[in-house]
């Protein structure tokens, strides 16, 4: 009883976060409100990403957090056409210093965070390998095949 529970309320973190994104070292502005903090995620949505998407909001995480948490926003689309539509054209913000993920929670970020040293390894020699959420993804020949972590 208590693993559905669990499992009914990752469920439904996970709905609620099935719309945003995180922009990370997203580029913040002294007197920045949260009102010109959406007027530039449209703009870049509209120039750097070229896409006529714009978000229902975007927010960022709370001044005084970690270094690391600094340039972070979580952005809401009204659509999750929108979201993979933005997702399809962040290839674009090669060259820049920002970064675009999807908003997990915190089980999926615990699954990542277990997968990142075979990410590493896999990178490290040569292997070409993708993220889809909280799962990694490596090249076989020509697919992309999940590869498992134990224990998650």
């Amino acid at each position: 009883m208590q693993d559905q529970d669990l499992a009914d309320q990752e469920a439904l973190a996970r709905k609620k976060k099935e719309l945003n994104a995180v922009l990370r070292n997203f580029e913040q502005e002294e007197d920045e409100t949260p009102d010109s903090l959406k007027e530039k995620v449209d703009a870049m949505l509209a120039e750097k990403l070229e896409t006529a998407v714009a978000c229902v909001s975007a927010k960022r995480l709370q001044k005084g957090r970690s270094d690391a948490a600094q340039g972070i926003v979580i952005v809401q689309f009204e659509k999750k056409q929108h979201k993979i539509m933005v997702f399809k054209a962040r290839g674009k913000l090669a060259g820049t210093t920002i970064g675009l993920d999807d908003d997990l929670t915190v089980l999926q970020q615990q699954r990542k965070n277990a997968a990142w040293p075979a990410f590493k390894d896999f990178r490290s020699r040569g292997v070409k390998t993708q993220w889809r959420a909280e799962k990694l993804f490596m090249k076989e020949g020509e697919l992309f095949v999940e590869h498992k972590v134990l224990n998650l």
